[in-house]
């Protein structure tokens, strides 16, 4: 089901650019050179990121790599919230847009069931989470649900709660946008109910 708008993987293990008070859009160190011009800095190979003193946001694209056809587009995501109060996260904060300015929002849980790679997804954010893991070992981990895996003993929600210092990682999935994936460019738009600016992580699929 599309949704046009104009509107786990942690068990085996956030203008329309980043919207954050010119104070809060320093990037932190540790990132890697080669992102590609227009795209968010990059943390490893598949990883794009945006880090401020509001939240820290990745999208990691290697699952992504993989899709040839399909109805679903995996994406991982890695949440870390910096600033002083909680951050809520619902399935509509995440909103998928590409070049020409489509977006879709998040698949639904009943689209995601009969999804056969999720297993094989989750094992393919095994990098992205030892990144984020060295970047926030200090804050507290919590579980991201929003699809989890079949066998697994996580339960499907629709809201997840960043208190304080609380990082999470997980896979989002989309419907597969039309026209292709690789060699396209996207940005990940991330609605928060406590920030009123879109937080932007801007990203390219090889």
């Amino acid at each position: 089901m599309r949704r046009s708008l104009t509107s786990s993987a942690t068990a085996v293990i956030l203008g329309s650019i980043l919207l954050l008070a010119p104070s809060c859009a320093t990037i932190k160190s540790g990132s890697v050179a080669g992102a590609p011009l227009g795209a968010s800095p990059k943390l490893n190979p598949t990883v794009f990121f945006e880090d401020g003193s509001v939240a820290f946001i990745g999208v990691d694209t290697r699952a992504a790599q993989y899709v040839k056809d399909g109805p679903l587009l995996p994406l991982g995501i890695g949440l870390a919230n910096r600033s002083k109060g909680s951050l809520t996260f619902t399935r509509e904060s995440f909103v998928l847009e590409d070049s020409e300015g489509r977006k879709v929002g998040l698949a639904s849980y009943a689209e995601f069931q009969p999804y056969q790679r999720a297993a094989t997804d989750a094992r393919l954010l095994d990098a992205f989470v030892e990144v984020v893991r060295a970047r926030f070992g200090n804050f507290a981990f919590t579980d991201l649900s929003f699809f989890p895996v079949k066998g697994g003993s996580g339960t499907a929600r629709s809201v997840i709660e960043l208190g304080r210092t609380t990082w999470t990682v997980g896979n989002l999935y989309f419907p597969l946008p039309e026209g292709g994936i690789h060699g396209k460019s996207f940005s990940m738009l991330v609605r928060v109910k406590e920030v009123p600016e879109t937080l932007v992580v801007k990203f390219t699929l090889r």
